[in-house]
C-alpha cells in the first residue's frame, strides 16, 4: 500500500510541476506583451511613429515569437532531458525486475513484470531523442 501512495505522490508532483511551469511561461508571455504595449503607448504620447509589430514576430497567441536559435536550444535541451530520463527509466525498470526476482518473498516475485513499464517508457524516450536529431521547428 505504501508503494501505491508513493507512486501516486510522484504522479501528482509531476502534474503539479507541469501546471506551475505553464503558469510561469504564461506570466512571462504577458510581461513581454505588456512591455510591447507600453512602448506603443509611449510612442503615441510623444507623437512618434508606432513601432511595427511584424506578423512574423508574433506567435498564434499574439505573443512575440522566439528566434530560430532559441528554438534550436530548446530542442537540444528537450533532447538532453529525454535522453537522461529515458536512460534512468530503462535502468530503473531493469533494476526493479532484477530486485523483485531476487526477492525471497513470493509477492514481490509476482510483481517482476511491473519493471517492464518503465523499460518501455524509457525506450520510447530514447527513440524520441534519436529521431529528433535532425528535427526542425
Amino acid at each position: 500500500m505504501e508503494w501505491a501512495i508513493f507512486g501516486g505522490a510522484w504522479v501528482l508532483a509531476i502534474i503539479l510541476l507541469g501546471i506551475i511551469g505553464d503558469g510561469i511561461r504564461q506570466k512571462r508571455k504577458l510581461a513581454v506583451q505588456e512591455m510591447l504595449q507600453k512602448e506603443r503607448l509611449a510612442a503615441m504620447d510623444k507623437g512618434l511613429p508606432l513601432p511595427e509589430w511584424d506578423a512574423d514576430m508574433l506567435d498564434d497567441g499574439g505573443g512575440p515569437m522566439a528566434s530560430e536559435e532559441v528554438h534550436a536550444r530548446r530542442l537540444q535541451w528537450l533532447r538532453f532531458i529525454t535522453l537522461c530520463l529515458g536512460l534512468v527509466l530503462i535502468f530503473g525498470g531493469f533494476g526493479f525486475m532484477f530486485a523483485f526476482e531476487l526477492s525471497d518473498m513470493r509477492e514481490f516475485q509476482r510483481l517482476t513484470s511491473l519493471g517492464v513499464v518503465p523499460v518501455f517508457t524509457g525506450a520510447g524516450l530514447l527513440l524520441f531523442s534519436y529521431l529528433s536529431r535532425k528535427m526542425r521547428f
